[in-house]
């Protein structure tokens, strides 16, 4: 197969690199005082800034009285949450802000999360709503008329820029567009063609297209092929059944390249069948099984987004926002590819949260 030598090539450099990064990764804490990898984003790019303008603003601030801010997230059933939650918990603890947190159940569930957000929206006790949408528009309608009377930001996905103050995440465009730069550069026009079998995630969720067209338009003029499409739910077993049937339907794969939670059940799978160093796995986004398999060599490459900064981020700009800062309209961390060398550039905590960590769904201010 293509791959073969770059995948034993890969694990080679993880079983090398591995007792050397995890012992990076150990030391590095997040120092939430460190220099934080920060851009502002328009669309799906970076901001055209003027070269004199300032950095953004994220200084940790002070309180001055107990705010309730309230969150509302797609779901809580992977790590990707998980560490958002992680990173704002820590910060509202830091920062003396009351924090309550809704889940919606997942991406299917627009109507729970309209009745979280009508909730927040409507309690005197919330000064501010976080919200991380489930459909692009589907919150227009009660987000629009509250914006003037609360501060409401967006948190990690994208929605409409009219119906909140500020957005704090990255353009999912750009995780798609990472990976599929990287495999057009290793396979550039002209070269050998190599066969993908594309996993995106659930097709009706809002950052699922974001991430289809930046993947699409990075390989368009590339040797790479798209093989095969399968949409589905990011739940683990979900995945692992639509790879099991994208092995059993295209034998000659180079690659398999989607979203998290495919990826970690690609590497089982894979070598149930013998086949890991024939198929190359590669991650749109990062969670502590993509994190473990790049350490061992068993995906290739991933990005990350560092999601535990989004949460913590969140907080500081909304907090901002409380006490009648300016507060940037896009900000959110920079997108960065990761292999396993890569890894140790970067905090582990700024991307994963610790062993053992659980959702928290309240934080009672302490601020006077």
């Amino acid at each position: 197969m293509a791959s073969s030598y770059r995948c034993r090539a890969a694990r080679a450099l993880g079983t090398l690199a591995l007792a050397a990064l995890l012992a990076a990764a150990s030391a590095s804490a997040a120092d939430p005082t460190a220099a934080w990898p920060i851009e502002r984003w328009a669309g799906d790019q970076r901001a055209a800034t003027a070269a004199d303008a300032p950095a953004p603003a994220m200084a940790r601030i002070a309180a001055s009285r107990p705010w309730q801010v309230c969150a509302v997230y797609p779901h809580l059933k992977d790590s990707y949450w998980l560490a958002v939650n992680y990173g704002m918990v820590e910060e509202a603890r830091a920062l003396g802000v009351g924090l309550r947190v809704l889940e919606s159940g997942g991406y299917a569930g627009l109507a729970r999360q309209r009745e979280h957000v009508a909730g927040c929206l409507a309690d005197e006790r919330v000064d501010a709503l976080l919200v991380g949408t489930v459909s692009l528009a589907g919150l227009d309608d009660l987000l629009a008329p509250a914006r003037t009377r609360k501060p409401v930001l967006a948190l990690v996905n994208d929605i409409d820029a009219d119906v909140v103050r500020g957005k704090v995440g990255v353009p999912w465009y750009q995780l798609g567009a990472k990976i599929g730069g990287w495999l057009a550069a290793r396979h550039p026009a002209g070269s050998a063609p190599v066969d993908i079998a594309w996993f995106p995630g659930l097709e009706d969720a809002g950052w699922v297209d974001f991430i289809d067209r930046g993947f699409r338009d990075a390989i368009a003029d590339s040797a790479v092929r798209i093989a095969s499409v399968r949409w589905g739910d990011t739940g683990r077993s979900i995945q692992r059944r639509l790879v099991e049937e994208v092995l059993d339907a295209h034998p000659r794969l180079d690659y398999l390249v989607g979203n998290a939670p495919m990826a970690e059940a690609a590497i089982a799978e894979l070598r149930r069948r013998g086949r890991e160093d024939e198929v190359g796995i590669v991650s749109s986004y990062l969670t502590p099984g993509v994190h473990s398999g790049l350490l061992r060599g068993r995906i290739l490459v991933s990005v990350t987004d560092f999601p535990v900064l989004q949460g913590r981020m969140a907080m500081r700009q909304v907090l901002r926002a409380l006490e009648g800062l300016a507060i940037e309209p896009h900000v959110g961390p920079a997108v960065e590819l990761v292999d396993a060398a890569r890894l140790e550039r970067f905090p582990v905590d700024w991307m994963l949260p610790p062993a053992g960590f659980v959702p928290v769904y309240e934080v009672a201010p302490t601020r006077p």
